[in-house]
């Protein structure tokens, strides 16, 4: 029985790991060195930043330059991240004295993952970074809670005509009622705010401000976490108690 127990596990766990996607490959073995910012370089004039080995929109940019087809891509890719060197490097000798050769991820990927990360970087990693380029000149123009929040919590859908009294319909609480209400629930700002980081992280019925009735009325809201950084949230969350 205990080892009928572990070999279910076992295919679970695999099942699990063969279910990642490319992104979820990229996230979890490539994007702390080749996407995630470790600060900035003034130097010169101009503000540069610093990633711990060549940014990854540029490396595919030069790689396609460098291959012909998708095919040739994929290889390379696949060959170079089970056995760097010097010798395959995309890039001179000053940037691998800069970065340090990349180690190897010969063991921890399946071939089939290799190959379903070289996919994504050659026809998603691009089209995505174009797509955070927009959102974060979007909330730069227009704030965060009007490009994450306000279709459901501020946008008029339609009108309620119901008992001789028009009212505005929303698709969800609309958010002058949500702080005032949290307001009245909490004692600081400091209180007010980690109330927001938690539920727009985790949004479950048992915090939720309103009644079973609401969330029926509404849907559970769907969470942001992984769409904000921390610093974002606590932003977000200080705007609306200062404005409303």
């Amino acid at each position: 029985m205990r080892l009928k127990k572990i070999m279910v596990l076992s295919l679970f766990t695999a099942s699990i790991l063969q279910a990642n996607t490319g992104e979820e490959l990229f996230k979890n073995h490539c994007s702390s060195c080749h996407s995630e910012i470790l600060g900035v370089d003034e130097s010169g004039g101009k503000v540069t930043n610093i990633y711990g080995a060549p940014y990854v929109k540029d490396v595919v940019k030069k790689l396609k330059e460098e291959t012909k087809t998708q095919d040739e891509f994929v290889s390379f890719i696949k060959d170079y991240i089970n056995i760097p060197s010097k010798r395959k490097s995309l890039y001179g000798k000053r940037a691998i004295k800069q970065f340090g050769l990349m180690p190897s991820l010969s063991g921890l990927l399946s071939d089939k993952e290799s190959t379903k990360l070289a996919t994504y970087l050659y026809n998603d990693i691009i089209k995505k970074e174009v797509k955070i380029e927009k959102i974060k000149k979007l909330v730069k123009k227009q704030g965060l809670f009007e490009t994450y929040c306000s279709s459901c919590h501020s946008e008029v859908l339609g009108v309620d005509e119901s008992g001789g009294k028009v009212t505005n319909i929303y698709g969800a609480p609309y958010v002058k009622d949500i702080v005032k209400k949290l307001k009245e629930e909490t004692k600081t700002q400091d209180e007010f705010v980690s109330f927001i980081k938690d539920y727009i992280n985790i949004p479950s019925k048992r915090k939720s401000l309103y009644s079973k009735k609401a969330i029926k009325q509404f849907g559970l809201m769907p969470s942001l976490n992984g769409v904000l950084s921390d610093k974002e949230i606590t932003q977000l969350a200080n705007d609306l108690y200062k404005k409303y």
